[in-house]
């Protein structure tokens, strides 16, 4: 039921090119823009198929209980890639090496998740 919870799954970017391991990405949540939801919310990497894939940080998920690092301007940004980013490792999600899916979740969304005006943010291939 969508008033439970509500699912996203992304295997392309931003501007449509498949997200792979051999490539970095940032999701960039804005002041204040964190889902809303009245339980959590989890951002999960897992393989084309759907299965979590081992990686050295034993880390397979971040959410709201990950306790994420916040930008001096209240921004949050979420680091995906495969070795952590120096000076952003609160904020590092391990990858897959190879083409990956992420799978966000919410339980118990917000109102804006449930009337559709909540916007998850674009995924961001790192330059």
């Amino acid at each position: 039921m969508f008033e439970e919870a509500a699912y996203w799954t992304a295997t392309v970017d931003g501007s449509g090119q498949t997200l792979s391991g051999g490539n970095g990405y940032t999701l960039h949540f804005p002041p204040g823009k964190l889902p809303p939801h009245d339980a959590f919310w989890s951002l999960t990497p897992t393989d084309t198929v759907g299965y979590m894939v081992d990686n050295p940080a034993n880390r397979y998920s971040v959410g709201d209980r990950s306790a994420l690092a916040h930008d001096a301007d209240g921004s949050v940004d979420i680091y995906l890639q495969r070795q952590a980013p120096s000076g952003h490792e609160q904020n590092w999600l391990p990858i897959p090496p190879g083409n990956f899916k992420l799978m966000f979740r919410v339980y118990m969304p917000g109102a804006a998740i449930l009337d559709g005006t909540y916007q998850l943010p674009r995924i961001v291939r790192a330059q």
